[in-house]
């Protein structure tokens, strides 16, 4: 389950409220299976609905809807988009909600088998797809949030720190 591990630390680092309080997002795996072919090849796939939860989350959804299906995108491409992720919430109160958020993830292993001497050899394929129309690295996320105004409020940002030239 190491891509759960990566979009946790994902999230973690792009959605203020989890960065100040990183126990506040709760993962899970509510169903997975394994496939494979029989036979000696011995590599495999698990796949997987990992279940998210935020709790008392009072920020904007955009702020963990945005790079959540950002880093879907560099990790998950082949994902069903209609299944990609699903989520549903418990109102707290005026300002917070308890957010669990389904994903839905593969992960590749391939597994060498050299009958001769016995070993196996794993790798893990966690491939990264870099997005080619888009070079920016550092994030910003500004909602305005009326339309009456063209004033943009900064609610977030990830990613690698900007280059400043210097």
């Amino acid at each position: 389950m190491n891509k759960l591990h990566l979009l946790r630390t994902h999230l973690v680092g792009a959605v203020p409220s989890l960065t100040r309080d990183p126990d506040r997002l709760l993962t899970f795996v509510e169903e997975g299976s394994v496939e494979f072919r029989r036979g000696r090849d011995l590599s495999h796939e698990y796949r997987y609905a990992a279940q998210l939860v935020l709790t008392d989350f009072a920020d904007e959804l955009d702020t963990v809807m945005l790079p959540l299906l950002q880093w879907l995108a560099e990790y998950q491409p082949d994902v069903d988009p209609n299944e990609a992720v699903s989520f549903e919430a418990e109102i707290l109160n005026n300002r917070s909600v308890d957010l669990a958020l389904r994903v839905s993830l593969t992960e590749r292993v391939i597994a060498k088998v050299d009958c001769e001497v016995g070993t196996i050899r794993v790798d893990r394929a966690l491939p990264r797809f870099e997005p080619d129309t888009c070079p920016a690295t550092h994030w910003k996320l500004l909602i305005r949030h009326t339309r009456a105004t063209d004033d943009y409020d900064l609610i977030a940002e990830w990613g690698e720190a900007a280059n400043d030239g210097g």
